[in-house]
């Protein structure tokens, strides 16, 4: 009877949750083991039990002192054995049980702000092979992403301290597992980031190690589509391997992270010596024969071959290196987030075959499913004649050809129609191009901006690349002797932007490097002016008004400085902060003067010692606050810090801004005062152009179709490569594939260190 008594006390308690309470229930589970007669036999009453044993375990706060660790090791050992009783003594009603106090522990961990360590001990109601079934209850309960997060922060920050579930290890991996196969990649990212660095940390101490490693590599193994964790752990790995092989318990562990480590680094390739001491340390220990294989997530569903989901490995569509072709590929990115050009390409109707080949590649690098593309064609139709395949090229100079190159196709589409198709009208369009010119000018520029010859506006449209690219500008010459001027009326698609050389600075802004660009110039010494009117070589000033600003300006860094006796040109490694929101004077003809304002939405990244070798890399953002890494066919999404951040030899070296329209809708401002002193002041968050990037439905229907047949295309390939690894492992077959080239010419390997390889499989069409 007085068991009764206490039974009835325990499902009605009041909400007092300490170590002393703590005791008292435990001392009542053990009056009900002693006297199994006194164990309610109705579902009610047992739900009522375990559900105030949830609420104790959930609420009491859980000690750090050795000795009460120790206790309640015990303690709560006899909780998880009175689980077990019940499971003999109450079949009918197990199952109901479980339930309840599987949802009365998701519903704390969720609402409250912290749960309790012991809480883990609840999960010894699930034996191992029932975690699967709970991990997918749970991901579909949860209502939002937040939920999810919760849940599994929870569970991983029991598993990284005291915990007191033997299976806590399976859930976490398990829960790993449900996001990657729901692709919930971005979810999987985040929690892997927030997790990696503290676990890698604690594979120092033995306890841990067989907890925490089969986490690590779960997340190790998924993870294939960013470097982002992989390159966290990098500087910490030497030393994790170490301690691993001081453990004789880990030793198995240890020979898995040999090989997921030797793989990761073959799968994310770098081009500086990040890897050099992880290299060193892994050639102390054994490698398997296969050792790539360990990339290959194992199979936790059953596949179907009608309908098997398209895992994306990219945060973007990447762009296969064929051979230091890296920057042609960072140029490409570069232009696909430039919403207007992008726009204007893929709406356009101009049948010209550089035209056609950058439709399909733009159209399949915003539409495709595949995480690559190997853009042969492309680079076939846009390689400049004296660019030698296989050697590193500059990517501005590549810039400025393909975007002339478009222009010049679309200028002639225009001269073969109507009415230019004449001789007559040929003669009057052509001879068009110096009309641009209002004097004649002599002597050199030190920093000419990239010019362009200009045909009378009278004539035909602006081509795209006109109305995408180019601001026009009066560069004046004065003679310093007889003081005449000498004035030419230019268009330009870029600035070349240098860095002073009689100063001590040794960090510039992007405003001040273009503020400099925009001053005068004294022409004296090696850089006279020849004056016609002198007709001889005087000092002078060569100065620019820019008269019409671009809707896309591009500004190119010269990091570099031309060495005579090497003839090679070197870097320099100048400290440049990357304004995000630059200014640009503007004085039309027969207008007050202006200022207008652009933001940064794309930047090409140098890395290198010399401007002749290297990597060029790619970041970008496609709306505010929303930044890519495009690194050849690896794409990553990032925070724009990580370009403000770089650290030498990696320089910045295109930087591509937006004009930003005024408050009342407009592109120029011409109404604000001008003042030498005056600070932008503008929202980050204020997009450049009103413009979009095309949907698929909105493209022209040979796109769509170049679209939705390579989609098919890979699908099948997804359904055709599961086969195969299903039908190797029934087999039992182990198959070792080398990390592949996707230039599919078998030439001879690049002569510099630009490229890239993946031991993933990707697609096999080339566009």
């Amino acid at each position: 009877m007085a068991v009764k008594q206490h039974v009835t006390e325990l499902g009605h308690s009041q909400p007092k949750y300490d170590i002393e309470s703590m005791s008292k229930m435990i001392e009542l589970i053990a009056m009900l083991q002693a006297n199994p007669d006194s164990i309610p036999s109705n579902a009610t009453s047992l739900k009522a039990i375990c559900e105030e044993i949830v609420l104790h375990l959930t609420h009491t706060p859980a000690s750090r002192e050795v000795q009460e660790i120790k206790l309640m090791k015990s303690e709560i050992g006899k909780i998880c054995q009175f689980f077990r009783d019940l499971e003999h003594r109450t079949p009918e009603h197990y199952g109901d049980i479980v339930s309840t106090c599987l949802k009365k522990l998701y519903k704390h961990i969720i609402t409250e702000d912290e749960v309790s360590n012991y809480g883990s001990a609840i999960l010894v109601l699930i034996d191992k092979a029932r975690i699967k079934p709970g991990v997918q209850w749970i991901l579909q309960e949860a209502e939002n992403s937040n939920a999810i997060k919760k849940i599994f922060k929870t569970l991983a920050g029991w598993l990284e301290t005291i915990d007191y579930a033997p299976d806590l290890t399976t859930w976490v991996v398990e829960i790993l597992n449900g996001l990657r196969d729901q692709q919930k990649n971005d979810i999987f990212l985040e929690l892997s980031l927030d997790i990696i660095h503290s676990y890698f940390k604690k594979l120092s101490i033995p306890l841990f190690q067989p907890k925490l490693g089969p986490v690590i590599l779960c997340i190790l193994k998924s993870i294939r589509h960013t470097p982002a964790v992989f390159h966290l752990i990098v500087p910490k790995a030497p030393k994790a391997l170490h301690d691993l092989n001081k453990s004789p318990h880990s030793y198995d562990l240890l020979l898995c992270f040999v090989d997921t480590l030797s793989a990761l680094m073959l799968h994310f390739p770098v081009y500086d010596n990040r890897y050099k001491e992880l290299e060193e340390c892994l050639q102390q220990y054994p490698r398997s024969d296969n050792f790539c294989q360990a990339l290959d997530v194992p199979q936790y569903k059953q596949y179907s071959f009608q309908n098997i989901a398209v895992v994306p490995t990219n945060a973007k569509v990447g762009l296969v290196n064929l051979g230091n072709t890296c920057y042609m590929n960072s140029v490409l990115q570069a232009l696909v987030m430039t919403k207007q050009f992008s726009r204007e390409i893929l709406l356009s109707r101009i049948d010209e075959p550089l035209f056609y080949q950058i439709q399909k590649l733009l159209a399949l690098l915003l539409h495709s499913d595949r995480p690559e593309l190997t853009p042969r064609a492309l680079l076939v139709a846009a390689r400049p004649p004296d660019f030698v395949p296989g050697y590193q090229q500059d990517s501005s100079e590549f810039l400025g050809y393909l975007l002339e190159k478009l222009h010049e196709q679309e200028r002639k589409m225009y001269i073969d129609k109507k009415p230019w198709n004449t001789h007559e009208g040929a003669q009057q369009l052509m001879a068009g191009k110096a009309s641009g010119t209002t004097n004649s000018s002599s002597g050199e520029e030190s920093n000419p901006p990239t010019a362009i010859p200009q045909a009378s506006e009278t004539t035909f449209p602006p081509t795209l690349i006109q109305k995408t690219f180019d601001g026009k500008l009066f560069v004046t010459y004065q003679c310093g002797v007889c003081g005449s001027k000498s004035t030419n009326l230019d268009a330009f698609r870029s600035f070349e932007l240098s860095f002073p050389e009689s100063t001590n600075m040794s960090n510039y802004t992007v405003q001040k490097l273009l503020d400099f660009y925009c001053s005068s110039e004294k022409l004296i010494g090696d850089n006279q002016y020849y004056c016609d009117n002198c007709k001889q070589l005087c000092d002078g000033e060569r100065s620019i008004r820019i008269i019409k600003s671009p809707k896309n300006l591009i500004l190119t860094l010269k990091h570099f400085q031309y060495d005579q006796q090497r003839h090679t040109r070197a870097k320099l490694m100048n400290k440049v902060l990357h304004d995000e929101i630059i200014s640009l004077r503007v004085v039309p003809e027969l207008e007050p003067a202006s200022v207008v304002r652009y933001s940064l939405y794309a930047a090409v990244v140098h890395a290198g010692t010399s401007m002749d070798s290297g990597h060029y890399y790619t970041y970008a953002q496609d709306k505010p606050d929303c930044w890519y890494k495009f690194n050849d066919n690896f794409v990553t999404k990032v925070s724009v810090d990580e370009l403000h951040t770089l650290a030498s030899p990696n320089t910045p070296y295109i930087l591509f801004y937006q004009l930003i329209p005024t408050a009342g809708g407009g592109i120029n401002s011409n109404s604000l005062d001008l003042d030498d002193d005056m600070e932008p002041s503008v929202s980050l968050g204020t997009t450049g152009t009103d413009c979009q990037l095309p949907e698929l439905e909105d493209l022209p229907l040979h796109l769509r179709e170049i679209v939705h047949g390579d989609n098919q295309s890979y699908n099948e390939e997804i359904r055709s490569e599961s086969r195969k690894k299903i039908q190797q492992r029934a087999l039992g077959i182990n198959k070792f594939v080398l990390p592949r080239n996707h230039d599919s010419d078998k030439d001879d390997p690049p002569p510099s260190s630009c490229g890239g390889s993946s031991v993933d499989y990707s697609n096999r069409f080339i566009y």
